[in-house]
Order: structure tokens, then C-alpha cells, then sequence
């Protein structure tokens, strides 16, 4: 399904615009709007990427420890 837009673009882009033909200019915005897109999508997943590497999570708990928190539970020492 085709949506159609409206927008305002600066007059140098208009210059480019222009020199595409007629029957070519939906075709060409596009295409542009779509590889935008997909590098924006890219930059964003390789930034949320970088913050989880960066990120260790919540801290491992060892084994004695989840020992100790049952055994204290058990004798009510909460």
C-alpha cells in the first residue's frame, strides 16, 4: 500500500530532486528514505549492543551464598 506525503525540503536538496525525472521521484525518496532507515536501525542495534557489552548485569551469586540465605531461612534467623 502507497501512502502519499506531503513535505518541505530545503532548496538545495530540490536541486538534486529536481534532475531526477518525473516518474522517478517517489521511486528515488524511497529508496533513500528505506537505506536511511536501515543504517539508522543498524547504528541504533550497534549502540544498544555496545551499552550491553559495557553493562555486566546484576552480579552473580555463588553457591555458599544461596546456601547460606536457605539455611537461614530455615532457622528463622530472618
Amino acid at each position: 500500500m502507497s501512502r502519499r506525503v506531503n513535505v518541505i525540503i530545503e532548496d538545495d536538496t530540490w536541486d538534486i530532486l529536481e534532475k531526477v525525472p518525473h516518474g522517478e521521484r517517489s521511486r528515488t525518496i524511497n529508496l533513500a528514505l528505506r537505506e536511511w532507515a536501515l543504517r539508522r536501525r543498524r547504528r541504533d542495534a550497534a549502540a544498544d549492543m555496545d551499552r550491553l557489552r559495557g553493562d555486566p548485569g546484576p552480579k552473580p551469586v555463588r553457591t555458599a551464598e544461596i546456601t547460606r540465605w536457605i539455611r537461614e531461612d530455615r532457622d528463622g534467623a530472618h
